[in-house]
């Protein structure tokens, strides 16, 4: 039984990988006996599948020569859902079924060769033939949490707005590197400016919160922005440039962190209307 935290946090991952895909909002499939039923009667009636592993359902792996030797045995058998696991293989990807007494799934394995990582990466094509073999009965709609305990939602809107600001430098012509994991104080070193980069999916106040360490780096090196990135999820996000924020007012806060046990986080708050004053210049970017 997975517990309701971590079903927001499942949910949270799923409304990213959806929008990192470019997918219609995600949706939440009952996985029923049924279902499994279905979707492997239609991959082996659909010829750009191949049947390549049946595991019986007291765990024997079946040879393919015998499958095919009693193919109407088989078959009844593979409607009748009398198995463990199935693989079948296209071009493109496997899929496995999987049906046992406490857990029911489909595992999905893309060949990169096929589906190189990067945005131009389109994995639709066979999560769209996938979908005409299921038969939903129960389809509920997979909302983001509003806690985002997890940290998800706001990890990938970070991430976003970190490749948005590299992206806007190197159209300028600089060299622009990812610095976000090396915990300098900095997101984006470009050429000689050292930007730190605060992103915003669409709330409506944006208030920039610095760490400590971001907060020192700022006040110790010159050539230090900050660029606050809104509508980070959209495809043009707006990015506003701040070359001098030393001239900010931030107010040191702090906040109570649980984690292994309960600490306390300094940080350093400039609200909305502080820092829109001081913004320099404002550009959108196609990303």
């Amino acid at each position: 039984m997975i517990s309701k935290k971590i079903e927001k946090e499942l949910d949270d991952l799923t409304y990213v990988i959806s929008h990192i895909l470019k997918a219609p909002k995600p949706n939440l499939v009952e996985m029923n006996q049924r279902l499994l039923v279905e979707m492997a009667t239609y991959l082996q009636n659909n010829p750009r599948w191949e049947l390549k592993g049946w595991l019986s359902k007291d765990g024997r792996n079946v040879e393919l020569d015998l499958v095919e030797k009693r193919k109407d045995e088989y078959l009844t058998k593979l409607r009748q859902g009398e198995w463990r696991s199935l693989l079948f293989q296209d071009k493109y990807s496997k899929l496995k079924l999987t049906m046992g007494l406490r857990i029911k799934l489909v595992d999905v394995l893309i060949r990169k060769r096929f589906y190189n990582p990067g945005q131009k990466r389109d994995l639709r094509p066979t999560f769209d033939e996938l979908s005409k073999g299921i038969k939903v009965e129960r389809l509920s709609e997979v909302n983001p949490s509003s806690a985002d305990e997890a940290g998800i939602l706001r990890a990938y809107t970070e991430r976003r707005g970190v490749m948005a600001t590299i992206k806007l430098e190197r159209n300028k012509g600089k060299e622009a590197f990812d610095q976000s994991y090396e915990f300098h104080g900095y997101d984006v070193k470009s050429d000689s400016y050292l930007i730190e980069v605060k992103a915003f999916k669409d709330s409506m106040y944006k208030a920039i919160q610095l760490t400590e360490n971001e907060y020192e780096t700022m006040n110790k090196e010159e050539n230090y922005c900050i660029y606050v990135v809104e509508d980070a999820w959209d495809d043009i996000p707006k990015i506003n440039m701040i070359y001098e924020p030393k001239r900010l007012l931030f107010v040191k806060q702090s906040r109570t962190m649980f984690e292994t046990r309960a600490s306390s986080e300094e940080y350093f708050d400039c609200s909305e209307d502080k820092w829109r004053s001081n913004v320099a210049t404002s550009e959108v970017i196609q990303v």
